[in-house]
């Protein structure tokens, strides 16, 4: 028998990721960390469901169950 868990935060993570055009959005984990992903270059989802952030300070692997949320940040307001 293979006990393996499903988490919606993987699932969100990749559309966020495949959005056409590309939306900056922040991973929010529960211990009040906001991850910023400006580019997707810095965020991958493997096909296995590992999660990988990386913002030029090294890879980290981010366990699904410690992500809050994945938010996008208002739009910054036009300087008239």
């Amino acid at each position: 028998m293979k006990f393996t868990l499903r988490f919606d935060i993987i699932d969100a993570a990749r559309e966020s990721l495949h959005r056409s055009p590309f939306e900056p959005f922040h991973i929010r984990l529960h211990s009040g960390e906001v991850l910023k992903v400006t580019n997707p270059d810095f965020f991958t989802v493997t096909f296995s469901g590992r999660l990988i952030y990386d913002a030029g300070k090294g890879l980290r692997m981010l366990n699904p169950a410690l992500i809050a949320s994945i938010d996008y940040p208002a739009p910054a307001a036009k300087k008239k």
